[in-house]
């Protein structure tokens, strides 16, 4: 009895070793060193920076001198790349669906193109329908903040307070629509909204932006994110308004 109460104990020891080891103990510290040893095909890392505490932002420059970019998650004990990018254009990712303080915009734009910001937007297109009978509006929604790329080019930000609040009402209007609560907990959020952006150089004119938006882009099914496409600005509305 005493030897299966040992053998027992031993076992539940190296379980909740092992729990600990993959689960919860803190994750080492990423550095450029570790870039390389996992990325093969690295020039340059730019930086390092946190996302949060399992979460790393690494843009790099290719061995074809592309401006790409890659984020790493500490799971299981190390870390494993979530995304790996040689397009450099801005990219949302969303931490939790369902909260927006936790969306963030990355980027890390080709110098070779001399763009110095970049106008980034909070879009939802104007619609109409009727659904049994009723009738149903849904205004158009245009916000903006800039990108600025001067001092660096790339970077990654928080959201705007103003656009996490209506990004919030969006989703509660969303989750209200599904009657019942297991579905929204089994599926995520569909949202109204989407991002873009407009390239441009230091005298406020438009620049292309071919050398950051051209090569692919490949992530895990454990990160979420949204594609920022690049716009025309005769697609917004009152553009020429002075703000």
């Amino acid at each position: 009895m005493k030897r299966k109460m040992i053998i027992g104990l031993i076992g539940l020891i190296v379980l909740l070793f092992l729990i600990y080891y993959f689960y919860l103990a803190k994750p080492t510290t990423f550095t450029k060193t570790d870039t390389f040893k996992r990325y093969s095909e690295v020039n340059e890392v730019l930086d390092v920076i946190e996302i949060d505490e399992r979460r790393v932002f690494v843009p790099i420059v290719t061995n074809e001198n592309e401006y790409g970019m890659s984020l790493w998650l500490w799971k299981n004990h190390k870390w494993n790349k979530e995304m790996d990018s040689t397009v450099g254009g801005p990219r949302v990712i969303k931490l939790k669906s369902t909260d927006p303080s936790s969306y963030k915009v990355f980027w890390n734009i080709h110098p070779s193109d001399q763009i110095s910001y970049g106008e980034f937007y909070l879009l939802r297109d104007r619609n109409y329908h009727i659904t049994e009978g009723i009738d149903n509006y849904y205004p158009g929604l245009q916000m903006k903040t800039i990108l600025d790329f001067e001092e660096k080019p790339y970077g990654i930000m928080d959201f705007p307070k103003e656009w996490q609040s209506v990004i919030e009402a969006s989703i509660k209007v969303e989750e209200a629509k599904q009657p019942d609560t297991i579905f929204q907990n089994m599926f995520p959020v569909i949202q109204d909204v989407y991002f873009g952006w407009i390239p441009y150089n230091k005298e406020n004119t438009r620049q292309d932006s071919r050398a950051t938006m051209v090569g692919g882009a490949s992530w895990s099914g454990s990160v979420d994110l949204q594609h920022v496409g690049e716009i025309e600005e005769e697609e917004l509305e009152y553009f020429k308004m002075e703000e």
